[in-house]
């Protein structure tokens, strides 16, 4: 199957350059930027049922650490973002566990998204995560589960909307609070304290919607999911180094086992 027959190009024409440009203006900007309607709607559906088949092969993590996805440091005063607790709870399927006839391992396995993805992020080349597990995941959050506030390790994630929840679930982002040389731990303890209001904004995510976001720099979360529908999103990842993977460490939290 091609890429032409997953992606909505009428609207996001892969290889126009000219598209990709301002898409990348975007991003540089923002930190995010957010396709609409990337997929078509009956692709999307053929993509939820496909995932719902997969369900019972979820690995379910439930984790306690700050912000910075580590646990508290001590050393830092008590209230500091350090040593501030999020809590998160979310059900991963696996890259291994999701067959190659899956619509989204299709999609993500096209050199033509890959490639796509590059341009808006304003890099010459793309990899595929080595991670047997991680390179693609289902994300899976049913009623009571959320992600906490959190930057990601890494610069940038590619994410696919396919289901929202019935209520909650929404994506809460405080957008480029920090930089590589000035943490501004006076804001993110702003953010985490419900202080700032402000400088948070929900970012559109109805099924079918590609999101690209630097989550490094820009604090986010997952608010608690409501009532009995599935939130479901697929998270591509990609790196600008040939054979990135992850730890051991992380494997065991989010998947609950290692390879063989």
């Amino acid at each position: 199957m091609s890429v032409a027959a997953l992606v909505n190009t009428n609207e996001w024409p892969l290889s126009d350059f000219q598209a990709n440009a301002h898409l990348r203006e975007v991003f540089q900007r923002d930190g995010v930027v957010v396709l609409p309607e990337f997929i078509p709607h009956e692709v999307v559906q053929r993509m939820v049922a496909e995932t719902e088949e997969l369900v019972a092969l979820a690995h379910r993590s439930e984790s306690h650490k700050t912000a910075y996805l580590t646990s508290p440091d001590e050393s830092f005063p008590e209230g500091h973002p350090r040593r501030t607790v999020q809590s998160s709870a979310v059900e991963v399927i696996a890259y291994d566990h999701i067959p190659a006839h899956h619509a989204v391992r299709k999609l993500y396995e096209s050199d033509e998204l890959m490639t796509f993805v590059a341009g808006v992020l304003g890099q010459e080349k793309l990899y595929r995560y080595a991670d047997p597990f991680g390179a693609l995941n289902l994300a899976v959050m049913g009623e009571g589960d959320q992600l906490g506030w959190h930057f990601d390790m890494t610069d940038f994630v590619v994410s696919l909307a396919l289901q929202p929840s019935q209520a909650g679930g929404e994506f809460e982002n405080a957008q480029k609070l920090r930089t590589a040389t000035d943490e501004n731990y006076d804001d993110v303890h702003s953010v985490l304290s419900g202080n700032a209001r402000h400088r948070i904004r929900v970012e559109p995510m109805h099924a079918g919607s590609l999101m690209i976001f630097n989550g490094r720099t820009s604090l986010h979360k997952v608010t608690p999911i409501e009532g009995e529908t599935l939130r479901i999103v697929a998270l591509l990842a990609y790196d600008t180094m040939s054979g990135t993977d992850s730890s051991d460490e992380l494997k065991l939290s989010r998947y609950g086992r290692l390879p063989k």
